[in-house]
Order: structure tokens, then sequence, then C-alpha cells
């Protein structure tokens, strides 16, 4: 009874592991250097989408390479805010949340202000 009782409870914690909301739910905290790697992989993610979005003349580029540059400097933000909401503790970590969630907020209301949220625009490229 006490084995049946045992394999039971590691069946449904094998299957909740397997589970990705789970998976999400948990906080692994990051070491100051992994942050920082992190951080930097983001950062290079949003610089290369500058000769795309950020030019003064737009040099050929189509509304699709437009939104699919601006998504990619979403996601980048969104997961900078992510870690660094999660590794609060960490150094730069608060000043990075503040950058991220202010361009997440200007967007937003931008997106808002057009009539369409950001989540119908960037799932429109995927």
């Amino acid at each position: 009874m006490k084995n049946k009782f045992i394999l039971a409870i590691l069946s449904i914690l094998l299957l909740t592991v397997g589970n990705p909301t789970f998976a999400e739910q948990v906080t692994q905290k990051l070491t100051q250097d992994e942050y920082n790697q992190r951080i930097q992989e983001y950062t290079d993610q949003v610089n290369s989408t500058k000769h795309i979005l950020d030019e003064e003349i737009q040099t050929q580029q189509n509304a699709a390479q437009q939104r699919k540059a601006f998504c990619s400097r979403l996601e980048a933000y969104q997961a900078i805010a992510q870690i660094s909401k999660e590794n609060s503790q960490l150094e730069t970590a608060n000043m990075m949340l503040i950058i991220a969630n202010n361009f997440l907020d200007r967007q937003k209301q931008s997106m808002q202000a057009s009539g369409m949220t950001l989540e119908a625009f960037c799932l429109i490229e995927k």
C-alpha cells in the first residue's frame, strides 16, 4: 500500500514537472554573471533591430520585416523585465526592470491609441 502511494505521488510529480505552466511558475535565481550574460543577449537582440526600426531613412524595409523586428525587440524587453523581476537582488536588475517596463508601457499605449494590442500585432507575425 505504501509503495502504491509513493508511486502515485511520483507519477503526479512527473506529470506536473512536464507541465509547462508549472515550469513557468518556478523561478530560478541567476548568478550575477548569468544575469549579465542574459541581459547582454537581450540587448544584442534589441540592437539587431535598430537598422530596421530606428534609422531615420528606412532602407527598403517592408512592413513584414518591420513587424518582425518590432516583435523581436518587444520579446527582448519582456524577457529583460521578467528576469530582472525574478532576480531583483542582483546589481542593475531594478534599473533594467524600470527601463524595460517603461518601453513596454510606451509601446502598449501607442498600440492602444491605434486600436490594436501588442499581443494581436505580434501574433499576426507568428
